[in-house]
């Protein structure tokens, strides 16, 4: 059976041996972060790449999951780890995109959010404030 994932120890495993001696010893949050970032890279990589037979090392394993979370049945539950892996990853990338029309998945929905969020959080702040006043 296929292995299907987000392949953060995949990554891990295959930069960590290219240059396993020049890289310092990171801290464990700094080597989850890197790995974190190293894999948004795959997935921006995957969102616009359009050959059929990429080079790249993680390309095809994120259009593999794209496919998936397109059919997944899971997903509505929230009990698949693929679809909530791919999901995270793209709330840190939406966190951090500044483009307006994103073709990530979930980016412009996240973002969105995001915002709302933040609008209520204010609201919230002025009316404490105001209360105090």
């Amino acid at each position: 059976m296929e292995k299907l994932g987000l392949g953060l120890d995949d990554l891990d495993q295959q930069q960590g041996q290219e240059g396993e001696k020049e890289r310092p010893q990171l801290s464990a949050q700094e080597e989850r972060r890197l790995k974190i970032q190293r894999c948004i890279q795959s997935l921006v990589h995957a969102t616009h790449c359009r050959e059929i037979n990429c080079q790249h090392l993680t390309c095809a394993k994120m259009k593999r999951v794209f496919e998936h979370t397109k059919t997944c049945q899971q997903k509505a539950r929230g009990g698949c780890h693929i679809c909530c892996g791919l999901i995270h990853l793209c709330c840190y990338h939406a966190k951090r995109c500044l483009e307006r029309e994103c073709v990530l998945p979930y980016c412009r929905h996240i973002k969105l959010k995001l915002r709302q969020q933040q609008r209520r959080r204010q609201r919230v702040q002025a009316l404490h404030q105001a209360m105090a006043a």
